[in-house]
Order: C-alpha cells, then sequence, then structure tokens
C-alpha cells in the first residue's frame, strides 16, 4: 500500500490520503512560511495544526459537492465516485464549520489572521518586504538604463573634445565640431538623463511612495 507522507513544518512526518492532499498540503506549507516569515518553532508546530484542519476542510468540501471517493473493503480509494449520502453531505457542513472556526483560531494566534494583518501583524512585515524586493529591483533596472546613458555620453564627448584638440579645421568644420556646438550637445545629453531620471521617479518611483 501506499504511503502518502508530509513533513510537519515542526519536525516529524505525517500520514495523509491522498497525492492531492499532499500537495495542498506542502504548497500551503511553503506559502504560509514564505508569506508570513515563520521561523520560530512554536509557530511552526503551530502551523502543522493549521495544515490539518485545512486539509480537513478539503475532505469536506469535496463530500459537499454531493460525490465521495468509493472505498473497496479495505478501506483504499477505488478512484472511482459515488454520490454521498444526505447524512454524510450533513456532517461534512458540520466538519467544514468546526475546520473553518479552528483555522481562525490558530491563524490569531501565530499573528496571521486579517484583524492582526491590517493592525500591523507578521504579514505586514513579510508583505513590506516584498514591496522593498521589488523597489530595488526597478531601481536596479533604471541604473543599468541610467549607467548606459552616462557611458554613451562618455564615449561621444571623448571623441568631440579629441576631435577640438587634434582634428584639423576642415575635419572639424565637417563634423560641425566647435566648443559652441559640442556645449549644446552635452546640455541635450544631460537633459535627457535626468528626464530619464524623472520618468523613473513619475512612472515607477511614485508606486513605492508611502510604502516603505
Amino acid at each position: 500500500m501506499r504511503q502518502f507522507t508530509v513533513d510537519m513544518p515542526g519536525g516529524g512526518q505525517a500520514h495523509l490520503k491522498d497525492a492531492a492532499e499532499v500537495a495542498l498540503f506542502n504548497q500551503s506549507r511553503e506559502r504560509y512560511i514564505e508569506d508570513f516569515q515563520l521561523t520560530k518553532t512554536n509557530d511552526l508546530v503551530l502551523l502543522g495544526a493549521l495544515l490539518f484542519q485545512q486539509v480537513l476542510m478539503y475532505r469536506a468540501q469535496i463530500v459537499l459537492s454531493g460525490m465521495k471517493e468509493e472505498l473497496d473493503n479495505s478501506g483504499v480509494g477505488t478512484g472511482n465516485w459515488v454520490e454521498a449520502e444526505p447524512a454524510e453531505v450533513s456532517a461534512a457542513a458540520a466538519q467544514l464549520q468546526k475546520a473553518t472556526d479552528q483555522m481562525k483560531g490558530l491563524e490569531k494566534a501565530l499573528g496571521i489572521d486579517k484583524v492582526t494583518r491590517e493592525s500591523g501583524g507578521a504579514y505586514n512585515l513579510a508583505d513590506y518586504l516584498r514591496t522593498l524586493k521589488a523597489a530595488a529591483h526597478q531601481r536596479g533596472i533604471h541604473i543599468s538604463k541610467r549607467v548606459l546613458l552616462i557611458e554613451r555620453f562618455y564615449n561621444e564627448l571623448s571623441w568631440r573634445i579629441r576631435a577640438l584638440r587634434t582634428w584639423d579645421a576642415e575635419d572639424r568644420a565637417h563634423h560641425n565640431i566647435t566648443p559652441e556646438t559640442v556645449i549644446d550637445w552635452c546640455e541635450v545629453q544631460i537633459a535627457e538623463i535626468l528626464e530619464a531620471d524623472k520618468t523613473f521617479g513619475k512612472e515607477i518611483g511614485k508606486l513605492y511612495v508611502g510604502r516603505l
């Protein structure tokens, strides 16, 4: 008989009914830990209890759909689905409500319930860190673009200065190189770099104002 085991957040293993439950448990475990930055042992133990309530909710929801998996004489699923009895549906509804209440209590104990999140609990810290990473990423993209603009400005200014110092009058005239045209060109390039900064501030930077 195949064993469907999961690693508990607080340590140890537990057994579930099928692969779907294992996938639900594992995905939820990783999301809770990542979203709410759960690292302390007591928090991880509570998370394990919360995840089991979620599995119970999942089982109840399946029965509430009006169908249930057929089991053989050994209690193993056959892969077929049969209609659930009214009493089973009623029991599933009660189980769903009980599991929901248990989850609410456990989320409150962990400080990740809706009220705590909105009043500055653990969720806000996780959200802040995600926002900080996103802002840093966007800032990095802008800096990369800015470096390219400055590098282009430097390279092109270098040959213009060299032209002013070393080219003969005919070559300078052909390329319209004079102190005045070089200064005018510099002003245009500097304005372009400043405009890129302004655009970043208006279109991207403002998205993070007040959030960091």
